[in-house]
């Protein structure tokens, strides 16, 4: 065996240890974008003392993907546009999870996700009696009007006991 061979193969794995360390050093984060805050932050009522309540959850992990984003803004754009009274009130509240935050892991568990989900809860004197996973907003992205058509009668459907 060469004497210099130990040598050489340490300063070869500290070269390798160096480069993969200068690449994750400068390799940024995926780009998040804040979330605005729950509209019903805002409603002049204490929400949680509501007779019935509709909570729009958009559930979803650190990493986020276009499409993943693409529907949270069409969830809300949909919510808010058909029902701006209600979230002011409290009867509608939009909440937009991490569920890979420190207490949030729950969600999972509670609502059986597997995916990014756009779930409805349906809340009766503050105890959940029902909720839906929408599970076609996927399918319907690239169809806007049939999208916001089907969050909509979700929200609506939960709202008047119909659905």
């Amino acid at each position: 065996m060469n004497p210099k061979t130990p040598f050489l193969a340490a300063v070869g794995l500290a070269l390798i240890a160096g480069a993969v360390l200068l690449v994750t050093a400068q390799a940024k984060p995926p780009a998040t974008t804040p979330s605005k805050p729950a509209l019903s932050v805002q409603a002049k009522t204490d929400t949680t003392a509501l007779q019935h309540r509709v909570i729009a959850y958009y559930l979803h992990t650190t990493y986020r993907c276009v499409t993943c984003k693409k529907i949270e803004a069409y969830s809300r754009e949909a919510i808010e546009t058909a029902f701006a009274k209600e979230l002011a009130d409290g009867r509608v509240v939009w909440r937009v999870v991490n569920i890979e935050e420190k207490g949030n892991e729950h969600f999972v568990k509670d609502f059986e996700l597997y995916t990014k989900s756009l779930v409805l809860v349906d809340e009766v004197k503050g105890k959940q009696v029902r909720w839906q996973n929408l599970t076609k907003v996927w399918e319907l992205l690239p169809k806007k009007a049939a999208f916001f058509g089907y969050v909509q009668d979700g929200v609506r459907g939960y709202l008047t006991g119909k659905s």
